[in-house]
């Protein structure tokens, strides 16, 4: 087995403050075999959290009903001790649900108590039970970026009464931008909201304000040290202004073909008065804004607004809003343009870009795992200088419209040129061929293909070390949808190879050829130079059989302890699909959310099982089953009751 030397981003994955040149190849080599699992340990962890956390509500919970209909039927003499015990009960309920609020929303949606329920309980108990909540205000979207390849997105509303963290049972809303107008129904405890999957739990009510991803950004930086270390200066703000409005701005200059750079000021540093032992975002903020303020800095003229500081307790070494206008940036530790540029691109909107892992026969299909750093040649993944990918540029408006190089869509089965991605230039940067289309919503699935060279920013592609000559010999292959900023993945177009060679050689290699098991899509470069590629592309073949889902449960109603069997039946002109992939989604009555995998038979059924639980709650049920075949999504749908 041959070591190879770390690629940038894995000093970055390791640790936020070790640099790669101080990670040593055995290390490195790794490295790249733990982010390719299927879960993340912060996901470990919450599984853990969840078992250990779950059974413990239904227990908690009966302590308290049993405890509230004591001190009920107690005399007025009796109950001073009664509601003492009545208290601890609740609160101990209450730190349980606190920490599922994390691990598994949808435990607390099940677990949370009537209305009529609450209304019996004392009110004293009011700061200790959950209560239902119907919120309007604007949604913050907020990434934090981790040592060890580890990141967590936190989603807040911030309405007339306050900000509330939000902590959705089904899939959170990846398609919007800090900034969006919401309406949020849920389960509140304290200051966190448990959001169900019902399409009334989460709507958008009105978009972000636009903002320009064109021409000067201007940026503050705002430096601060803490007051148990005033002195504590890591870099000074001519080291700063070098790194950000040069290097950094020359990076967007070059990714966008010179339509965007930074523009801007730093100021401090500033000493404020919160502690370097204490992790609080926003107070930090609150502080640095105050103190860049009463010296004379004017922050609503700023696009783009950063918070640099000495090494704190925050475990994460950059955090940034996903959009937002301005966009804010935290920025902890090491200032440079790895941090930066990355930190920035989440301000400007975009969301990381992954990788995606089928084993090693497989590059595409339905049951694969997913790295979220996993694309080691974009900077909102694993790289540290690499150009954002065609997908993000496109999102960017720097691909495709107005002044940017052109992106060229095929629609036909032909040879298509494009040039080398990175030099400015008025040939095609790219080509983006349909994937799929989901037939309820209308969003389409693309494939990117980019041809890249060790130049510019993406210089790293030439060093020997990093064995990325496939990159450049070859082509780029990404997939992105229209109905999320959070769905690039990077294609392993040799996964054959050990799995700590495969973040050294994604491409696919000139007279190699693609093709997609489920549309016919194929991708083959015919030739790859220093100036561009040839690929001849095959569409998908336009079907005119329509793909359909019906489902069906075995009964029209359950009690709790029974099995709901759940059929789905994929067909495709009337005839019935075999070893189509199947998702089912299952929305409790709570709004919690259930997902399962099937794959159909000759017959064309997939079945799924869900075994009901004594403490589920009661009411509808909303069942959804989806796949995608032959280039086309489809989902049906049905309902059942729980007694």
């Amino acid at each position: 087995m041959a070591f190879l030397p770390p690629f940038p981003f894995v000093a970055r994955l390791q640790t936020a403050r070790t640099r790669c040149s101080k990670v040593v190849p055995f290390l490195a080599a790794l490295l790249w075999i733990i982010p390719t699992a299927a879960v993340s340990h912060e996901d470990i962890a919450k599984a853990a959290a969840t078992a250990a956390e779950a059974p413990q509500v239904d227990k908690l919970t009966e302590s308290l009903l049993s405890a509230a209909a004591q001190y009920r039927g107690a005399s007025r003499a009796h109950r001073g001790g009664l509601a003492e015990a009545l208290v601890a009960a609740a609160a101990s309920r209450a730190r349980v649900l606190a920490a599922l609020m994390e691990s598994d929303p949808g435990a607390v949606l099940d677990a949370a108590l009537t209305a009529a329920v609450r209304a019996e309980m004392p009110a004293f108990l009011g700061q200790h039970l959950e209560q239902a909540e119907n919120l309007a205000g604007a949604l913050t979207i907020l990434h934090e970026d981790r040592g060890g390849g580890e990141s967590r997105f936190h989603y807040l509303l911030e309405s007339p009464r306050g900000r509330y963290s939000l902590h959705f049972a089904g899939d959170p809303p990846e398609h919007l931008r800090t900034g969006a107008r919401v309406r949020v129904a849920g389960v509140r405890l304290g200051q966190m909201l448990a959001v169900g999957a019902h399409e009334a739990a989460f709507q958008e009510v009105g978009g972000a304000a636009p903002a320009s991803t064109l021409g000067a950004r201007r940026t503050i930086v705002v430096l601060v040290n803490f007051a148990d270390a005033p002195t504590l200066q890591p870099y000074t703000a001519a080291a700063a202004q070098s790194v950000l409005f040069g290097t950094t701005s020359s990076f967007f200059l070059e990714n966008s073909y010179q339509q965007t750079w930074l523009t801007g000021d730093i100021v401090g540093w500033f000493t404020i008065a919160l502690p370097s032992t204490v992790c609080d975002y926003a107070t930090l903020a609150t502080q640095a804004r105050a103190a860049a303020t009463a010296a004379g800095v004017d922050l609503t003229s700023y696009a783009h607004q950063v918070f640099a500081f000495p090494q704190n307790a925050c475990g994460w070494w950059g955090l940034s809003t996903v959009g937002g206008n301005p966009s804010q940036s935290w920025i902890n530790g090491d200032f440079e343009l790895g941090v930066l540029a990355h930190e920035l691109g989440h301000g400007l909107g975009l969301w990381h870009a992954h990788a995606l892992d089928c084993g090693t026969t497989t590059i595409v299909g339905s049951s694969c795992a997913t790295n979220e750093y996993g694309d080691i040649v974009d900077m909102m993944g694993g790289s540290e200088s690499a150009h954002y990918n065609a997908f993000q540029k496109e999102r960017l408006g720097w691909l495709g419209t107005g002044a940017a190089p052109p992106l060229t869509t095929v629609v036909a089965d032909g040879t298509y040129a494009i040039d080398a991605y990175e030099p400015t230039g008025t040939g095609p940067k790219a080509l983006k061929i349909l994937k799929s289309t989901d037939s309820s919503t209308g969003k389409r699935t693309w494939y990117y293909v980019e041809s890249r060279q060790a130049t510019g920013f993406d210089s790293f592609l030439a060093d020997p070390r990093t064995g990325a000559q496939n990159v450049t010999s070859g082509v780029l292959v990404h997939t992105g949808s229209e109905a999320s900023g959070n769905s690039r993945f990077l294609l392993d177009m040799t996964p054959a190879t050990p799995v700590y060679y495969y973040w050294y050689d994604p491409a696919l290699a000139a007279g190699q050829t693609f093709i997609d098991p489920d549309t016919g899509v194929t991708i083959a470069p015919s030739s790859v130079t220093a100036t561009g590629a040839a690929v001849t592309v095959r569409v998908a073949a336009a079907s005119t059989s329509p793909v359909a889902v019906s489902v069906s449960t075995d009964q029209p109603s359950y009690t709790r302890g029974q099995s709901a069997s759940i059929t789905a039946r994929v067909t495709s002109g009337g005839s019935p699909v075999a070893n189509a992939a199947v998702k089912f989604t299952i929305i409790k009555a709570s709004g919690s959310v259930v997902t399962a995998k099937a794959t159909t038979t000759g017959s064309g059924m997939a079945v799924y099982k869900l075994r009901l639980k004594p403490q589920d709650p009661v009411g509808l049920y909303a069942v959804d089953a989806s796949t995608t075949t032959n280039g086309k999504s489809a989902k049906g749908a049905a309902t059942f009751t729980v007694r």
